[in-house]
């Protein structure tokens, strides 16, 4: 009977980021993979569990939850409720010729800079630059990193708008409130589809990365035959044409395997050694 079926509770943490569409996918995907209801939270105001809240997994009020990498680095150590899920999505883009998992993070400005000599990051200097928020590795970390590879700080910044997502920042871009962002780049290959032609008047000036790979994350209650069935729908969507074409209009090649290690090392450095701040002023 209908009523006894297996119910999934889904958070997504990843909008507007990323369209909320992409997730109800998932969520049809799995309701026919698993035979399963499936009901979609959606939460806009943190990366991750809004940490002035109870724990959704500590407190089983979720079974699956989308995060960004900063947010699962960030509670992966101290939460025995959950579990990164052995699969990740797998995303197009122009420097992602080997098709890994992962993503990277865009540079970006409007076409009128060009014409005023801006051919490389160190071009921006002295420039405004809007970010989606401080712990972002798309947004500010890796931003942050690869100015002092370069001999630069936080000095390097004119104005800092806040925007508090990466949709906003290219948004900013794309209205000339800021001069340049940089954005998780499945956002700017899922929102220029939505801009005035197609968003030509962004432009991407350098690309940087590879950053670790979206985590899936699940409730470490849930039964190992349940995990190993959505990871199992995940990985078999190029197996259907259907389901294959559904995903690739967000820009998913496919879903891979994934592992605790891809957040380790660099990636864990980046977030959490790394002390300049952009606020900061160096003179």
């Amino acid at each position: 009977m209908s009523e006894n079926k297996l119910q999934l509770r889904l958070v997504t943490h990843m909008c507007p980021t990323h369209p909320v569409e992409l997730y109800e996918l998932i969520a049809e995907l799995l309701e026919e993979s698993l035979n399963c209801f499936t009901v979609l939270q959606y939460e806009s105001r943190s990366p991750g569990p809004v940490p002035s809240r109870p724990d959704p997994f500590q407190q089983n009020y979720i079974d699956i939850g989308f995060m960004t990498a900063a947010a699962y680095m960030k509670m992966k150590k101290d939460n025995k409720f959950i579990e990164l899920l052995p699969v990740t999505p797998v995303f197009a883009h122009q420097m992602n010729v080997e098709n890994k998992p992962g993503y990277f993070s865009d540079i970006i400005i409007h076409s009128d800079k060009k014409a005023h000599n801006v051919n490389t990051l160190l071009d921006l200097r002295g420039c405004t630059f809007a970010y989606s928020n401080e712990n972002s590795l798309s947004g500010s970390k890796i931003v942050l990193k690869t100015l002092r590879e370069k001999g630069e700080n936080a000095s390097f910044f004119g104005s800092l708008l806040k925007s508090g997502s990466h949709l906003a920042s290219a948004r900013m871009v794309l209205s000339k409130q800021a001069e340049w962002a940089a954005v998780d780049s499945t956002t700017l290959l899922n929102c220029k589809n939505d801009m005035h032609d197609g968003g030509k008047e962004i432009i991407t000036l350098e690309t940087l990365g590879r950053l670790p790979p979206y985590p899936i994350v699940v409730n470490s209650r849930l039964s190992e035959t349940i995990k190993d069935s959505i990871t199992k729908a995940l990985l078999n969507i190029t197996k259907i044409s259907e389901w294959k074409n559904r995903f690739t209009k967000f820009g998913i090649i496919k879903f891979e395997n994934n592992s605790d290690k891809c957040y380790d090392g660099p990636a864990a450095q980046m977030w959490s050694i790394q002390k300049e701040t952009l606020n900061i002023r160096y003179y």
